[in-house]
């Protein structure tokens, strides 16, 4: 993937599919991208409950659900939804550039 002044492209956007999961790494680090309601939305890939690929959790709505013990994270802002996570997950900034997804390589300020 080429990283440019903190941004890591990922794919195009047009192969983004609603509700579907992508993972990537940046800087050895597992990540996810995915597109809800038209937005897209880039978390960390791992659940802070447990060690666990959230490449491998389903989408619902706007909670992203780990596939190990059931923890929902909001797809936009990381907060856990539900035990038995508690701590957020990271989001990242992402934008489109000629038709790219590029994700910021920095976390977003937690609130």
């Amino acid at each position: 993937m080429a990283q440019v002044e903190g941004w890591v492209r990922v794919m195009p956007d047009a192969e983004v599919e609603e509700g579907t999961i992508y993972g990537f790494e940046v800087d050895g680090e597992e990540r996810i991208l995915t597109r809800v309601e038209g937005h897209l939305c880039a978390l960390d890939g791992i659940c802070t409950h447990e060690f666990a690929e959230l490449v491998e959790g389903e989408v619902e709505d706007d909670v992203l659900w780990c596939p190990l013990h059931g923890s929902g994270f909001n797809v936009h802002t990381g907060a856990a939804s539900n035990l038995p996570a508690t701590t957020p997950l990271a989001t990242y900034d992402v934008r489109v550039d000629g038709g790219e997804v590029y994700v910021a390589q920095a976390p977003r300020e937690q609130d």
